[in-house]
């Protein structure tokens, strides 16, 4: 059976989110960068300032040079996090395997799916049209046997949403004129080295380097020849790894108007961990990680994490973790708009059952008072009952 893999990349996907917020961005030139410095390098350009001249990699000072219209955004961390969780959660649908490459990029395996969803190409092209339609994210898709091509053959759209299948047995003549330069996956430590080499052998596209023999490519390149060659061939035997990753909780508070009082903040973030800790209770978890993270008014993001020794879905035992991960975030005295709140190493909670009727003890007072605010919640609301330290 042959393999059908298929890459989905949204280019610039910090700026996509932004356009998608912000329609003013729409149809102008937009780079992402640190606002608060003019010396800050750029992440990434849109499709109108990389046609002014504008790279990743160039500095703020330098790109408004060459383009005095340039509008700049600042780096979203945690919510390009969550805009990928969320490009993951569409894409279940359509993919029973599916691989995180960064953020706004997934490798799908649709081999054996035709019966059941349709043909591979009719999947893509309704992959990429509902980014678009729901989300405003305009992605460039490549559907071939293996994931080298199909991420050669999104490498080679320029303008999304567009969609290009490279047929079984048509690898070679695709791969033959693209650049080396253009083959992912090399190692960075020694790409340098390695792109010299091709220049200094005249092996500047992947079918100069698929007509030299291994044997040939072995006297420059050493032990990493035969890879070189079957990727210039379009040989790819690597298969689409699912992400092993735990499940997780997360919390997300905005801050309007922004705060950086300790009291109302260390109060705001009680209000996540009850909420927080009412669902693992509801779902019978407990959490052994705690990461917090917050964002400044001037963009600035900072975050914090503690493993704990024993699992807990209880405040008391987590508060003190919590305003542990709060000091250490809060380096600077500027304003926060935003608090994230993550459980992690989610797993039932281990009960050891006694064998013979003995006393035992009451739970602690802390712990029965939680039982009792989550059943005057669950039947009033959530709003029914507060601390005052909650409170504004």
């Amino acid at each position: 059976m042959d393999r059908q893999i298929v890459y989905v990349d949204i280019p610039s996907f910090g700026i996509a989110l932004a356009r998608a917020k912000n329609t003013a961005l729409r149809n102008r030139p937009v780079a992402m960068a640190p606002v608060h410095t003019p010396r800050a390098l750029i992440r990434e350009v849109s499709a109108e300032a990389s046609s002014q001249g504008l790279q990743p990699g160039m500095s703020v000072e330098l790109a408004r040079l060459l383009c005095p219209d340039l509008r700049l955004v600042a780096p979203d961390v945690s919510h390009a996090q969550a805009a990928h969780r969320e490009l993951q959660q569409r894409v279940l649908s359509f993919a029973p395997v599916w691989e995180s490459i960064r953020p706004g990029s997934l490798f799908l395996d649709l081999t054996g799916t035709t019966r059941l969803l349709g043909a591979p190409i009719d999947i893509a092209t309704r992959i990429g049209r509902e980014l678009t339609q729901h989300h405003r994210w305009h992605s460039v898709i490549g559907l071939a046997g293996n994931k080298l091509v199909s991420q050669l053959a999104a490498t080679t759209l320029h303008r999304p949403p567009q969609v290009l299948w490279i047929h079984p047995g048509s690898e070679q003549p695709f791969l033959a004129p693209l650049p080396s330069m253009w083959l992912p996956g090399l190692p960075r430590s020694r790409a340098s080295r390695l792109v010299q080499r091709l220049e200094d052998l005249n092996l500047r596209t992947l079918g100069a380097i698929a007509s030299v023999s291994v044997a040939q490519l072995e006297a420059a390149f050493g032990a990493s020849a035969a890879l070189l060659h079957d990727w210039a061939l379009g040989v790819d035997s690597s298969p689409v790894r699912s992400p092993a990753t735990q499940p997780m909780i997360e919390w997300t508070l905005s801050l309007d108007p922004d705060e950086v009082d300790d009291h109302l903040l260390l109060g705001r973030l009680y209000g996540l961990l009850e909420r927080m800790c009412a669902t693992l209770r509801h779902q019978q978890r407990i959490c052994r990680f705690l990461r917090l993270s917050v964002r400044h008014s001037d963009h600035v993001e900072r975050d914090a994490q503690e493993r704990l020794t024993h699992g807990t879905y209880w405040e008391a035992d987590l508060q003190p973790v919590l305003a542990r991960l709060f000091y250490r975030c809060m380096r600077r005295r500027v304003r926060l708009t935003r608090l994230t709140l993550q459980a992690g190493r989610l797993e039932p909670p281990a009960e050891q059952l006694s064998l013979f009727d003995v006393w035992t003890s009451a739970p602690p007072a802390s712990h029965r008072l939680s039982r009792a605010l989550d059943a005057i919640r669950a039947k009033f609301g959530e709003q029914s009952l507060s601390w005052g330290r909650t409170l504004r």
